[in-house]
Order: structure tokens, then sequence, then C-alpha cells
């Protein structure tokens, strides 16, 4: 049986597959061979073996309505999985009618599968048996997957619904915890961004903080969202293996790396300082990406190989090699104003708050990481 590692390694040759192969595809029965059925043997099913994976499988409520998708993955000879194609690069959401009229007419059916073979939708029925689910559990994208840009979560999701560990009868339930899941981080993300005066009443009366006035509660927010930075900083130090609220040592540099850069000392031989504002500026940039690829394993692992290496008006952050990886330029004014130059071909307009291009700083990141 395959590991979940192995499993990984064949998600990501796959969606090369896709990326090698899309623009050659031009109807639906070239999308299923080239990528459908390669995406069932994935999931560790023989698509040659009609026994296990049926084409044109057809559920029938009676003799005058027959409903088919274009395959069906069986389990001692009844569908428990059914999957609707179409061709790639096609829309897909208003398709889903075919395949919930198979969904709810085959009722040993407890797994959808809609796909144009780049992205894949998976639906369950976790509000009422044999009923498919109006919006997907789970939903993958391989041109995301081609840059690295799936989370642990999703792996071991679509890891569950693999021969050896498909379960038809708890599929419904683990997608009702990964949808509940799912709310949970979109609602604290948004809390997170931007705490609502609902959520703000609740952590004071869970601190047990009362009387206050109307007038007061943006003060108070102001303060929840100040808590969640820290909050998260704090871990994130921990991860980093940065102890937070003390002086920032000079980045070590690994001895794989040494060519490329060699760690600053305060003052070097050359005559080149480097500021506590530059070393403070060159952490943000770490912890930024770090709360950038939150929830992705792969992202989150490679801010060990960003380092830094300082000249003589500008620090120079990278990606493991300085001249294939540089990511940002950081400058210090004067006054002690520091500047970030994100080297992604749009660096004439420079920035004081790295925030306001969370989109370039993390496209540009994921870039690098596919360079190497």
């Amino acid at each position: 049986m395959a590991t979940i590692d192995d499993f990984r390694a064949n998600l990501v040759s796959f969606s090369e597959r896709v990326q090698r192969v899309r623009e050659h595809i031009k109807n639906e029965e070239a999308t299923k061979v080239a990528l459908i059925l390669p995406f069932i043997s994935v999931l560790g099913y023989d698509d040659r073996d009609p026994t296990e994976v049926a084409a044109e499988h057809a559920a029938d409520f009676s003799e005058k309505y027959r409903n088919r998708v274009d395959y069906a993955i069986l389990k001692e000879m009844k569908p428990v999985i059914a999957i609707e194609c179409k061709t790639a690069g096609n829309g897909r959401k208003d398709d889903r009618g075919q395949l919930k009229s198979y969904f709810n007419a085959a009722k040993s059916v407890k797994l959808g599968i809609l796909t144009d073979g780049i992205i894949y939708e998976f639906f369950v029925d976790s509000a009422e048996p044999n009923l498919m689910d109006d919006d997907p559990f789970l939903v993958v994208d391989f041109d995301k997957v081609a840059k690295a840009q799936i989370s642990d979560t999703v792996i071991e999701g679509l890891f569950a619904l693999t021969k050896g560990k498909f379960d038809p009868e708890t599929v419904a339930e683990n997608a009702r915890r990964s949808l509940t899941h799912r709310a949970f981080f979109d609602y604290l993300s948004d809390q997170f961004n931007e705490p609502s005066v609902e959520f703000t009443r609740f952590l004071l009366k869970e601190n047990d903080i009362k009387h206050i006035r109307a007038n007061a509660i943006d003060g108070y927010r102001a303060i929840s969202k100040a808590a969640f930075n820290d909050v998260f900083t704090s871990n994130v130090l921990k991860r980093l293996d940065i102890p937070p609220n003390t002086p920032k040592p000079t980045p070590r540099v690994d001895p794989a790396f040494e060519e490329e850069a060699t760690p600053a000392p305060a003052f070097s031989s050359s005559g080149i300082v480097t500021t506590v504002a530059e070393l403070d500026a060159f952490e943000s940039i770490r912890r930024r990406l770090a709360f950038l690829s939150s929830g992705n394993t792969n992202l989150f692992n490679s801010i060990s190989n960003v380092k830094f290496r300082d000249y003589q008006g500008k620090m120079v952050v990278f990606y493991k090699q300085e001249r294939k990886g540089r990511l940002v330029d950081i400058t210090e004014a004067r006054d002690g104003t520091v500047r970030y130059w994100i080297v992604d071909g749009n660096e004439s307009s420079p920035l004081t708050d790295l925030s306001q291009a969370d989109q370039r700083l993390q496209t540009l990141f994921e870039k690098r990481i596919a360079e190497f």
C-alpha cells in the first residue's frame, strides 16, 4: 500500500502531466483519456478493470427515467463513487444537475466527483441521505498543485478517498467535519483581519469585562485585533525558532549556501553596517511569508531558506541563491524609514508597509521555490 508521501509525489507528477497535455485536449473524450482516467489511477483504482471502474454507468428511477455518469467506481459490483466529466477548461457548475440525478438515483453512491480533468469537485450527502449536497466539500485545482499550492489537509482528504482507504459509510461524516473546519477557518480568518462587534463582545464577556459603552467598542475591537496578531506572531516565531521580544541575531547562513551568501556582521571589513532596522525588516519579510503560507507546509518549510546579503545602501533578501532566488531589496533612508522593493518586475514603487503587497510577495515566493 502506498504511503501518503508516495501519494503526494503522485499528485505532483499528475499536476505536471496536466500542464504538459492540457493545450492538446480539444474534446471530452480526449479529457477522459489524457486526464481523468490517469487521475482515477492515482487514486489507486484499476481503470482497465470493468468490475472496478465502469464507463457510462446507469442508475435508474424507472424505465422512463435513466441517469448515467461517465464513470462509476464499483465495490462488490455496486457503484460507490460517481464521476461526471467535462471538456478540459470548460465550466463545471452548470453540469452538477446530471451528477446529482445519478447520485440521488443510485442509493449505494456516497461520493460524487465533477471534473474537467484540471479542477475536481467532490460532493457527498452530508445534509440528507442520498441527496447530493449543492456545494462540494473539497475542491482540488491541479493548476495550483503544480505551483505547490496544496495544503496537507487537502492531501490527507484525497488520500482518504484512495482505494485502500475509502470507506463509503464514513465519507459523509468526514466531509461534514471538513465543511465545519472550513467554515470555522473562514470565520476566524475574517475575525483575524477585522474583529466584528459581536466577536469583540464575546471576548469581553468571556474575560468578564462588563459595562462597556457603545462608543468604546471600536477601541476594544482594535485590542482584539492586536491580540490576534500577537498570538499568531508568537506561534510563528516558535515554529521559526525565533525568540519573541528579544534582540534578533544576524540570520545564520546554512553551510550549503555559503558560496551565495555569508552572514553580515554589524560592522564588516568592507565598512558595510547592517542596522537593527534592516534586520527587523528582514524578519518582517520572513514573518509575512509565514502568514501567507498558512495551511501550506511546503511554503512554510521553505522560509528557512530565505537569507539576506547586505550591501552598501541596500540589503538583498533571497531564496536559496542570491541571483536566482532574489525576492526583496531593503533600503533604509537617513530618517530611518525602511522601504521594500519586491523584485517581480514592478519594482518602480517601493513599499513602506509590506502587507500592501501580499499577493505579489506570495506569488514571487512560490515562483522562486518552483524554479529550484
